[in-house]
């Protein structure tokens, strides 16, 4: 069987993608603009990876069917959980956000992040 050759997707050499700028889609408070650099899709679509940052404000998460991976490179910022539980994360830190979360973020200053999403099949 012939497959097509699959290859590493260095960050680092290729080139750029362009960048998306715009608003959380769920804003609570401030008035937060957000950057998002898709450097990876495959799956048609179904899994995809970035770099993802925003400025302050505060914004509600809803990962309704997909799972997302994320990896807080600079930055900090609050991640607040349904019950009222917060997270505090700052460069360095990793975390998941299951399908379904539906918590929101705070952010004070600045935070940017590495994501990988991954849709949840039907």
């Amino acid at each position: 069987m012939d497959q097509a050759m699959k290859k590493l997707h260095n960050w680092q050499t290729m080139e750029r993608p362009a960048a998306v700028i715009g608003k959380p889609a769920r804003p609570i408070a401030g008035d937060t603009e957000t950057q998002t650099t898709e450097w990876f899709t495959a799956e048609a679509g179904r899994a995809s990876a970035g770099v993802w940052q925003a400025t302050a404000g505060v914004f509600r998460s809803d990962t309704t069917g997909y799972i997302e991976f994320c990896h807080i490179i600079e930055g900090h910022c609050r991640v607040v959980d349904p019950d009222g539980t917060v997270h505090v994360l700052k460069a360095g830190d990793s975390f998941v956000m299951p399908e379904g979360y539906k918590g929101h973020w705070e952010v004070d200053d600045f935070v940017k992040k590495c994501y990988f999403v991954s849709v949840v099949a039907p």
